[in-house]
């Protein structure tokens, strides 16, 4: 999931009163009809009963006739099987009204409630659905953190309804032990971070764990529990605590893994700004179950996946579509050139980095440029 960019290719009205009614006429709506069936006698279409072509009589039989013949005794049952039938339908659409009443037929959707509600679920974009529920009920998660797990940043601050509206966004995704990411990340951050202040982009993190497995003491967790910790408490210091964990001289090797305290941890946050009584709050964990359940989801997402349908890391979106790292990098000489690419990308020209009112062409809107 770490392959070097060479590999990667990188509402509808309530109708319930409208049923009550149709359900209550002789020819009932075709779900009361169903619902309660009183025989397998076959009706007309027009609702009525059969009588063998012979309007329903109601008058009694005379006195002086000795007995009534079979016919007279049928039609002297008939009002009493149509009253019979009615009070069935009747009670059928009685049954089903009761029932829509509970069971939502017919509404838009559900209340909220203390989980993740049906709606919600059905919300998750391309994600697998258990995933995204697992996500939404995690009891402790950054108030700032979108539903998805991202935590989005701009120059008004950190949440997803804090966006520039006129700016793109890029959608980052990036576990603190991958060494690509760590490669890509060294090469754009410096740039992002001047676009992130200037207004002229937004971007949303995804903190993966993953690489867990490659570390002795849950690596990746830690660091991605700090940033969240950050962005909760401090956003203003997000951008620089992302691209801080991918310093040379602090990303560790996957491939020959040393230990990283909690105290070098928190002396590296402190070093992109973050304030000492913070940093020293990391070991405390607060976000690591959530965490997990970001990282669970995640990889899961359709919508993250390259063109062969596969997921790595890094990823990188521009308003929502996967952006291509390495035919970008390549384009460009290289990815030590990558943030040249990117500028392109967006449609904004280097000496334009940084001040406020250059803002990228493709908006918030459009899809990234080709870079050649």
């Amino acid at each position: 999931m770490t392959k070097p960019l060479e590999q990667n290719g990188h509402e509808e009205p309530d109708r319930t009163e409208v049923d009550a009614v149709d359900a209550a006429k002789p020819a009932a709506s075709a779900t009361a009809a169903d619902a309660v069936k009183p025989s397998d006698a076959a009706e007309p279409a027009d609702g009525h009963i059969a009588t063998d072509g012979k309007p329903a009589e109601t008058a009694q039989p005379q006195e002086s006739e000795p007995e009534e013949s079979a016919s007279a005794q049928r039609l002297r049952r008939l009002p009493l099987i149509l009253v019979a039938v009615a009070l069935v339908l009747v009670l059928a659409a009685g049954i089903y009204m009761l029932w829509a009443k509970h069971s939502g037929v017919g509404q838009s959707a559900q209340k909220a409630s203390s989980g993740a509600s049906t709606a919600q679920v059905s919300q998750a974009p391309s994600g697998d659905a258990t995933a995204y529920k697992d996500l939404q009920e995690v009891a402790v998660k950054p108030s700032v953190a979108d539903d998805q797990g991202g935590l989005t940043v701009s120059a008004k601050g950190v949440g997803s309804k804090k966006k520039v509206a006129d700016a793109p966004t890029l959608e980052i995704f990036m576990d603190p032990m991958c060494p690509w990411c760590g490669k890509v990340g060294r090469v754009i951050d410096p740039q992002l971070q001047h676009m992130i202040s200037a207004g002229q982009i937004n971007v949303t993190y995804n903190f993966l764990n993953f690489l867990d497995s490659a570390s002795s003491d849950e690596y990746s967790s830690r660091v991605d529990n700090a940033l969240a910790m950050v962005a909760q408490e401090d956003p203003d210091h997000l951008p620089a605590f992302a691209a801080a964990i991918f310093a040379t001289d602090f990303q560790p090797d996957e491939r020959s893994y040393q230990a990283v305290s909690d105290a070098r941890l928190a002396d590296q946050a402190v070093g992109a700004g973050v304030p000492r009584s913070l940093a020293d709050r990391f070991a405390q964990g607060t976000y690591r179950p959530w965490v997990d359940k970001v990282n669970d989801y995640a990889i899961t997402r359709k919508d993250a996946k390259d063109t062969k349908g596969e997921f790595s890391t890094p990823t990188i979106m521009i308003n929502g579509k996967v952006w291509d790292l390495t035919a970008a990098a390549k384009s460009q000489g290289g990815l030590e050139h990558l943030d040249r690419a990117l500028l392109k990308a967006l449609g904004l020209k280097s000496q334009d980095v940084g001040h406020q009112g250059k803002m990228p062409s493709i908006g918030a809107q459009g899809k990234a440029l080709k870079v050649r």
